[in-house]
């Protein structure tokens, strides 16, 4: 579990920065050695956490993660949980595999931040993917608090970001 929410502070961390920016009028590059270093150690930090996950539950049987005979309705959340899991580290390798220099010289700006707003897919992913096993395990509320706030806060920042994007264009075209 500890990587899962290191994972998540990180993943919320990075994007942060760029709606921060926005709001405080600074700068906002396609890419900065800060968010680029948060979201490297939020990609490894969720890649630890899948590893680590895999040898929780089934005692070696990689399969009973992702199908089960006869799967009950816990069994199908716990399924669906992780196929999202899966989902969000195939997309972190993905992104950590382009977060350097040299991809965004090879894929020039657009592509290469098309690509990485791949990251949002991660974030819905892995909420989705963290909502289910809150519910799963039963975990103490203390934990799902903690999920809980470090999804709104990275929603808002989110939203925040758009709108000050938003003010700034309405600005330009007046």
């Amino acid at each position: 579990m500890a990587t899962a929410y290191a994972g998540m502070v990180l993943l919320t961390a990075a994007l942060a920065v760029g709606p921060i920016n926005l709001i405080r009028r600074r700068p906002n590059p396609v890419s900065t050695d800060l968010r680029r270093d948060i979201g490297i150690w939020a990609a490894i930090y969720g890649i630890a956490h899948t590893i680590a996950g895999l040898n929780v539950h089934m005692q070696g049987h990689m399969l009973r993660y992702f199908a089960m005979s006869n799967p009950d309705r816990g069994s199908k959340a716990f399924i669906a949980a992780n196929w999202l899991g899966l989902l969000a580290t195939l997309l972190l390798l993905v992104l950590l595999s382009l977060s350097n220099d040299i991809s965004l010289r090879r894929l020039g700006t657009q592509r290469w931040k098309l690509i990485q707003q791949a990251t949002y897919i991660v974030v819905c992913a892995v909420v989705l993917h963290g909502a289910a096993y809150q519910i799963i395990e039963k975990r103490k509320w203390i934990a799902a608090t903690v999920f809980s706030a470090l999804a709104v806060i990275a929603l808002i920042l989110q939203s925040a970001g758009v709108r000050a994007r938003l003010k700034e264009s309405r600005k330009r075209h007046f």
